[in-house]
């Protein structure tokens, strides 16, 4: 099992400033779009190497404007390979933070679901032992585990 040992909080406040300067950044880039899979899977992608290329397309068509057909508007590629570039650092800035916080909360969330495991465990054995009252929070904690219809029940978890 790997290592998780997460002793933390977020306060109220520290949820309230981090949400506030999530809408910051969503202000900030209003622009920003939201494509469907098929749009996303039919676009060509500027990876490193396409970046190179845009970026020598560009300096050919600044300094050769005869080469530049009409229909081309050599303004508005600049822009969008600049608003591309600039992306990128903060698309990269982004997914390290999110990839951290879902780490977090997975292993959070893990420590929790083994800790009550424990806990279910534990009355199982009171019940067992026909402790007062343990049956009847043994047969609420085991409410998790019924199958319901056409959905097969998720085994108990057996804790090492």
């Amino acid at each position: 099992m790997p290592y998780t040992n997460i002793d933390a909080t977020v306060t109220d406040a520290q949820r309230s400033a981090v949400l506030d300067a999530i809408a910051t950044i969503e202000t900030n880039l209003a622009f920003l779009v939201n494509l469907t899979a098929q749009e996303r899977q039919a676009l060509p992608k500027m990876g490193s190497a396409t970046q190179s290329f845009v970026s020598k397309a560009l300096e050919i068509a600044t300094n050769n404007p005869q080469f530049v057909p009409p229909y081309v508007d050599v303004t508005a590629m600049r822009k969008d390979y600049e608003l591309a570039v600039r992306l990128q650092g903060i698309e990269m800035q982004l997914a390290s933070l999110h990839e951290k916080v879902a780490d977090t909360n997975l292993a959070a969330g893990s420590e929790a679901y083994v800790t009550g495991l424990a806990l279910y465990n534990s009355l199982k054995a009171a019940s067992k032992m026909n402790v007062p009252g343990a049956k009847a929070l043994v047969a609420e904690l085991g409410e998790r585990f019924v199958k319901t219809a056409g959905i097969p029940a998720e085994p108990e978890p057996v804790l090492a």
